[in-house]
């Protein structure tokens, strides 16, 4: 896997390994890391959520947009492995030990990088490469995960398209 500020996490495959570790183990950081990938938020955005589908036992909540100021919010949709029995058991236990933590950010990023090999935040990335590849529209996309400023998009999505390009070169 290359590193750098994405770590080219494919989408597919994280969730994959994700849930899979998450049955296995019942670790509720796996429960998080599912939040975030599933929506493409940053970890503090995945946090709330996390704490509000305990609360509410809804499938859908909206979180406050971590780097904005103010009160822009945005969607987060819980993934459909954690909707049934058993993952609502799951959520409980990860509501549970964010309550215990004093700083939740932190236990996840460490956990994250030390289980999967890459950071939180490439999560994200991961999510939005998906979307693109599926033919979703940069201003759709920075619409769902919160970005303000569509050029950022703009460019990862370029950057991500002109590497496919240039390696599919022969």
């Amino acid at each position: 896997m290359r590193q750098g500020w994405d770590s080219c996490v494919d989408y597919r495959k994280a969730y994959g390994e994700i849930l899979s570790h998450l049955i296995k183990t019942g670790h509720p950081w796996d429960v998080v890391l599912l939040i975030q990938l599933r929506n493409g938020s940053r970890i503090g955005e995945a946090i709330d959520a996390t704490r509000q589908f305990c609360e509410s036992k809804a499938t859908a909540v909206r979180v406050r947009v971590e780097k904005h100021r103010g009160t822009d919010t945005r969607l987060m949709v819980l993934p459909e492995e954690l909707r049934d029995r058993q993952g609502r058991d799951y959520l409980a236990q990860a509501c549970l030990r964010l309550a215990k933590v004093r700083n939740p950010k932190s236990a996840v990023k460490a956990y994250c990088r030390a289980t999967y090999g890459f950071n939180t935040h490439s999560l994200r990335y991961a999510f939005i490469t998906y979307l693109l590849s599926k033919g979703v529209s940069p201003s759709f996309i920075a619409k769902i995960t919160g970005h303000r400023n569509l050029s950022y998009i703009l460019h990862y999505t370029e950057v991500k398209t002109a590497e496919d390009i240039l390696l599919k070169v022969k």
